[in-house]
């Protein structure tokens, strides 16, 4: 990815109660804390990415490894 612009969440995190930002794999995860993390102050939760690129995960794995979600 080139020339990412992040989003203005501003408005959303106002209004909504966000209590967790994850992000569905490094990529994203690294997107978001170079570009949207220094703009929210709201450190991301890095998550597995469930890409078929990553099929060394089983199902069973990255089913665990989202369980954080709910814990949010």
């Amino acid at each position: 990815m080139r020339a990412v612009i992040p989003n203005d969440m501003g408005e959303i995190l106002k209004a909504a109660e966000i209590r967790a930002i994850c992000c569905n794999g490094r990529t994203a995860y690294g997107i978001y804390t170079a570009s949207c993390e220094p703009l929210t102050g709201i450190k991301a939760v890095l998550l597995p990415s469930t890409s078929p690129a990553n099929a060394a995960w089983s199902t069973e794995r990255l089913t665990e490894a989202w369980r954080i979600i709910l814990r949010e």
